[in-house]
Order: structure tokens, then sequence, then C-alpha cells
């Protein structure tokens, strides 16, 4: 596999898009309560967002492209708050490349980062429904802290 990996700001924001939908439709097929409302979550919004958080803190993307097949296969986007709170604010891979090394990489990196950052805490969060991915996260020493319930209201 050729696979590059092409770091930068939110410059290269725009260029996951598509597979931040791909992420999201992922969340909505496995949500077992709220799958309604990944309907209403996009990418230019989800991207605001994360320019706010890194506008006040930092930001780091890693785009992940297979250079033989000419395209991009997966992300990672992360951010220093203004907490110094590093966050793992999404990271995807196209299922046909996962378990080879990838998302380890991305990780790794990210975790790196923060750490040549002096972050004073790591987090992430997983939608309910993607609980499988808990196991790839305690390999970098991520555990579940709290669960929050929200009530269900049918519109």
């Amino acid at each position: 596999m050729n696979i590059e990996y092409l770091e930068g700001k939110d410059e290269l924001l725009d260029d996951l898009g598509f597979l931040w939908e791909k992420l999201n439709d992922l969340h909505k097929a496995k949500s077992k309560f709220f799958s309604e409302r990944f309907d209403k979550f996009n990418f230019k919004d989800r991207k605001v967002g994360i320019i706010k958080k890194g506008s006040s803190g930092d930001i780091k993307v890693i785009l992940v492209k297979d250079k033989t097949k000419d395209k991009y296969i997966g992300y990672s986007i992360s951010t220093i708050d203004e907490n110094n709170i590093g966050g793992i604010e999404s990271i995807y891979i196209d299922s046909e490349y996962r378990k080879c090394g990838i998302g380890e990489k991305l990780m790794k990196s990210s975790l790196d980062w923060f750490n040549n950052k002096n972050v004073n805490k790591t987090r992430l969060g997983v939608a309910v429904g993607n609980e499988e991915a808990f196991l790839f996260y305690r390999k970098f020493g991520f555990y579940p802290l709290v669960t929050i319930l929200e009530r269900k209201i049918d519109d």
C-alpha cells in the first residue's frame, strides 16, 4: 500500500468533508436511539466549530491518501482548547483500509503532538452504538469516564 499522510491545520478541512459525511452516516446507522439527529448534522457546521476551537487554542489535521488510487481514505482532527485540553475531535478510515495500522499512526501522531504541547488532559467522544471503538482507544489509554443520558422526545 502506498499511503501518504498530509499534516496541516484548518486549510485541510475542506478536503476531508466527504469522509466526515461517511463517518456521520456510520454513526447514524449504528445509533440505537437518536439516528434522526445525525440527519441534522452537517460538515459545514462541524467545520465552523472545529475552526473556532482551534482559533482559541490549536488544531492539527492529518489527511490520509492512497497514492496508488489517488484518493483520500482517512483523516484525524485534533485540537487543543483554551484550557490546554487536547481532544481527538474526529477520526475516520475507510472500511477497506481498517486494520492496516493507519488508525494507530493517526492516534500516535495526535498523542505525540499533545505531549509536545504539554496538554493537561486528553479526551475523545464515542457515539453510542459505536462502542466497539472502545477496544481501539483502550490501546492508547482511553477509558469511559461518564455516560450522559438524554431524554428522547419524538418530534
